[in-house]
């Protein structure tokens, strides 16, 4: 055995050791490190309220790009003098306007309705167009600042409450009872699209079923409303239909456009009262969700080119002759387009356009449409 060995040995021993000992330090410090670095940079899980706020949000910049059933009074007591001018959602990206006299509101605009400033970016002048984002515009003094940034950078305040002014009563829409519309949750429902029962030799009829956009009862913007509207009228049932009638055909302004539009234009009552305007279809969606915040019975009646709301007879009269018999039971007209209609009362010009049912439906029954001569119950798409 050669001299020194035994020696040598320990000394080979003792380093192995100490590199084991070194490799698992290293192990160990990597190993924190990696979970410092994942700990950090992991998403951050947000709360319900966020989730909430962020759905509000969303859902009010939908509106905003709809001003066919928003109005301008929603985007101005949501918006000020700003103007979303484009909402791109494949990118989740808004793009808003600013008045030309009024720099500083401009950046009050940003400070109070961006996160981040630094992620908001202010279009350029080129060639006399503003160019922002991936789009151009052309300036105009009430559309001359133009900012983008993405959805998640922008925000409001989602305890606002929106206040529709009418004649003697104010329409009141919080943000989140908003969302319970857009999300369908505060309204019946069901399928869109059904046809009328196929004729020999005439063509298949085809529209849309109007009781899927009525109010539950117990909304509460509209019972508040309803509260306000009745809050006088007494305990009489005639007197309190009346009133809601009056209501929907007097403040409510007839929208031609909406009447002789290529596709029908169907807003839910929100919508209609916000806005300030609705044809036949959609003043019959707003007094049905009226009438079901009362808890009073009804029925919708699809005539030619036209629809309206009957309530059961009850003590009002028939002067008018303006009634229709369904279900064993006498029911009249309360028709809303025409202002100042009194149920019974009022004599029409063409009482045929009323009382020509082609079909009945409850809206409690969203998805069951009857022919109103074969009592068949149509089909839907």
């Amino acid at each position: 055995m050669s001299s020194g060995s035994l020696f040598d040995s320990e000394t080979q021993s003792g380093s192995s050791y100490k590199i084991v000992l070194i490799g698992l330090i290293a192990l160990i410090v990597l190993a924190g490190s990696g979970y410092t670095l994942y700990w950090y940079s992991k998403p951050v899980e947000k709360t319900f309220d966020e989730v909430l706020a962020a759905q509000i949000r969303d859902d009010a910049v939908m509106m905003l790009a709809q001003p066919t059933f928003s109005g301008e009074e929603f985007r101005q007591q949501l918006m000020g003098k700003a103007r979303l001018v484009k909402f791109v959602p494949m990118k989740k990206t808004v793009y808003f306007s600013f008045p030309q006299d009024d720099q500083q509101g401009l950046d009050e605009f940003i400070s109070k309705y961006f996160v981040d400033r630094a992620k908001v970016e202010l279009g350029t002048e080129k060639k006399g167009k503003i160019e922002v984002g991936d789009y151009s515009f052309t300036p105009v003094p009430e559309a001359y600042y133009f900012v983008t940034s993405s959805l998640d950078n922008f925000r409001i305040d989602t305890a606002q409450m929106l206040n529709i002014p009418f004649s003697n009563v104010n329409y009141s829409l919080s943000l989140d009872e908003l969302r319970n519309f857009i999300n369908n949750s505060q309204v019946y429902g069901g399928k869109m699209i059904t046809r009328a029962p196929e004729r020999t030799r005439r063509p298949t009829i085809i529209f849309a079923n109007h009781a899927i956009m009525v109010a539950k009862p117990g909304e509460p913007s509209l019972k508040r409303l309803t509260d306000e509207l009745l809050k006088d009228v007494g305990p009489s049932r005639e007197a309190r239909i009346q009133r809601l009638v009056d209501f929907v055909s007097q403040e409510i302004e007839y929208d031609y456009s909406e009447a002789v539009g290529v596709q029908e234009t169907l807003k839910r009552a929100d919508e209609t009262l916000m806005t300030r305007t609705g044809d036949c279809s959609n003043k019959t969606i707003l007094l049905a969700s009226l009438l079901e915040q009362i808890g009073e019975d009804y029925i919708l009646l699809y005539c030619p080119r036209h629809i309206t709301v009957a309530v059961p007879q009850g003590n009002f009269a028939d002067d008018s002759k303006l009634d229709f018999t369904w279900d064993n039971k006498n029911w009249m007209i309360a028709e809303t387009t025409l202002p100042g209609f009194q149920i019974g009362k009022t004599l029409v010009a063409e009482p045929m356009k009323l009382t020509s049912v082609q079909y009945v439906q409850s809206p409690k029954l969203s998805d069951v449409i009857f022919d109103a001569s074969s009592y068949e119950v149509l089909k839907f798409f």
